[in-house]
């Protein structure tokens, strides 16, 4: 499903490498807060893995399946700062444009999570987490920087774990 509240996967004009590589993390966050599958796709190698907490899910059927199944079941919010990005130059992918492929990516993210469809009504329970982000990314055929790993640690988290089913680290 797509959501009127995200722009393409590709934006004109072109971005810089480094914008490029930043964007994957926005689209990927921006997917969460709108329960956009189309764009979260467009951030992931088919392949990839996305590991919370020490949890991976490999590929893209089984992230669907476990994380984004969870994410898309509650309103959440995530904002994403401290950004660094490496990238890799000489690096070259089969079938890519030689050099500068491969790229790594840090930041920090804030994101609250209310239960679905409550958002808007006062007095719901809450829970806030902060998590460290880190990740492994390349650019893919179709010029998008793309995950190959995306590993989520949460450093803390404030309020109530029933809205997002029980325990970060059990989920």
């Amino acid at each position: 499903m797509s959501s009127s509240f995200c722009l393409p996967a590709i934006l004109n004009p072109p971005m810089t490498s480094r914008e490029a590589v930043i964007d994957a993390l926005y689209r990927c966050v921006t997917a969460f807060d709108s329960a956009d599958t189309a764009l979260f796709d467009s951030s992931f190698m088919p392949d990839g893995v996305l590991e919370i907490n020490g949890r991976a899910m490999q590929g893209l059927p089984e992230i669907h399946t476990t994380g984004l199944a969870l994410v898309f079941s509650v309103d959440t919010t995530h904002l994403v700062s401290n950004m660094r990005v490496h990238l890799k130059t000489g690096s070259t992918q089969a079938g890519a444009a030689e050099g500068g492929n491969e790229a790594s990516l840090t930041a920090t993210v804030l994101a609250q999570h209310i239960a679905g469809g409550k958002g808007m009504e006062p007095g719901q329970n809450s829970l806030m987490s902060g998590s460290l982000y880190r990740a492994e990314l390349i650019r893919d055929m179709d010029g998008l920087w793309k995950f190959k790993h995306l590993q989520i640690k949460a450093t803390w988290v404030q309020g109530d774990y029933s809205v997002i089913g029980g325990n970060f680290s059990e989920q």
